[in-house]
């Protein structure tokens, strides 16, 4: 089996976006299948959403790695929290699992604007991507700004998504990075 050090960065990178695809068509299908009523539908489409987002969690945190070890590692924790703790933790703590996906898509922006492999403007579309979401578990401000931070929310981490399909990431850049790291 390959390991993921002897598999190119740029391959690392579009294996992620299109995890990062399948995890929003399948997280809009959960809500689509939710809403009419399709409970065990819709729970099995957000269980495969998690999945997917799990991949591209590891993926991400593994090319960033070169930034930052620890800023990298904060944002795994934040996503994975966000994925995989229970709802029954969320209802006792009075706020969803978009407090996490901010948190997450936050520092992945930082990241990004603080690697020098992607654009910034990706960065800064993410980081804005963290705030919406942040807005988002906010019911009283998300209502009172709907639909706006949904929408900037997916265009934010949409545009990572079309630009890790898209182009991956400059390895060259990636590879020098890492050398300076090591």
């Amino acid at each position: 089996m390959t390991s993921l050090h002897e598999v190119s960065p740029r391959s690392v990178a579009r294996i992620a976006g299109f995890n990062y695809l399948l995890s929003i068509l399948f997280g809009i299908a959960a809500m689509a299948l939710n809403s009419r009523h399709m409970k065990a539908q819709g729970d099995l489409s957000n269980l495969i959403a998690g999945i997917l987002y799990t991949v591209l969690t590891i993926l991400l945190w593994y090319l960033f790695l070169t930034v930052s070890k620890w800023l990298s590692t904060a944002a795994a924790a934040a996503s994975l929290a966000g994925c995989w703790l229970p709802q029954s933790f969320f209802a006792m703590a009075h706020f969803g699992n978009f407090v996490f996906f901010g948190l997450y898509c936050l520092l992945i922006g930082w990241l990004i604007l603080r690697s020098p492999f992607f654009p910034k403007a990706i960065g800064v579309l993410m980081a804005c991507a963290g705030v919406c979401w942040l807005i988002v578990s906010w019911p009283q401000l998300a209502h009172a700004l709907s639909p706006f931070p949904m929408v900037v929310g997916l265009i934010g981490e949409g545009s990572v998504m079309v630009y890790l399909l898209a182009k991956g990431l400059d390895e060259s850049r990636w590879r020098e990075q890492q050398a300076r790291k090591a």
